[in-house]
């Protein structure tokens, strides 16, 4: 009998003690996901100026450019600490476009001549990294990577009742870089502003005209975005 009591109150102590250990060591804290981390959908809106200087050979011409951008991009980020690493690529509509003309002065010429010369981007993307530093509620980057985008290219003259219209279109490669910040303004929300400069080459233009050598252009088209948007983040 005093074997069983004493086996029973052997087992009291010991779940006793178990029970005050298991309240005495709480449980280990599970690490929040850090707020950039994971994948994000946005859309944004901006302008975009820049130039494309054309070199036709026997003369050059430095054709400004201008418009309005909107469009969308999507991206995933990782975060270690307050460093942050990024992958993003976006899509642009655009109004950037720019022309010359040159009217020919009437008491020099024998009949109304004009011709006019003009690029436009209908569109253009980018596929870049990022890189920055980030908090809870913040974030500075920096990115830099490949882009590219429709240049199309358009000339006209006039002579008297005569006239003669040429266009070209085509997709040009460049690089581009820039730098942004963007702030959490509500769960799963954040709006960023952010620059970026972009370089899209050399597009090469021939214009054949009847009876005569071709006209030979060649633009190096680059320009400069300005734009703010929002994400929602997965």
């Amino acid at each position: 009998m005093r074997v069983i009591r004493g086996a029973a109150f052997a087992y009291f102590v010991l779940t006793s003690i178990a029970a005050a250990a298991d309240m005495a060591v709480p449980p280990a804290p599970v690490a929040p996901l850090a707020p950039w981390t994971g994948f994000y959908l946005g859309v944004n809106a901006g302008g975009a100026f820049g130039d494309a200087n054309s070199d036709f050979g026997f003369a050059s011409v430095d054709l400004p450019l201008k418009g309005a951008i909107g469009g969308g991009q999507v991206g995933y980020n990782w975060q270690a600490g307050p460093m942050v690493f990024g992958l993003e690529a976006d899509f642009q509509a655009s109004s950037l476009k720019g022309s010359i003309s040159t009217p020919c002065i009437a008491a020099l010429c024998a009949m109304p001549v004009s011709a006019s010369y003009g690029h436009e981007l209908p569109w253009f993307g980018t596929a870049r990294g990022r890189v920055g530093y980030g908090q809870a509620g913040w974030l500075l980057y920096a990115t830099g990577g490949y882009a590219y985008g429709q240049v199309k290219t358009n000339a006209t003259a006039m002579a008297g009742p005569a006239s003669a219209q040429l266009g070209t279109s085509e997709i040009a490669n460049g690089w581009t870089a820039g730098a942004g910040a963007e702030v959490l303004f509500a769960p799963r929300w954040s709006v960023k502003i952010e620059y970026l400069y972009v370089d899209l080459g050399r597009v090469n233009t021939s214009f054949p005209i009847v009876g005569l050598p071709p006209i030979n252009d060649s633009s190096h088209v680059n320009f400069n975005v300005v734009r703010a948007g929002a994400n929602f983040r997965f």
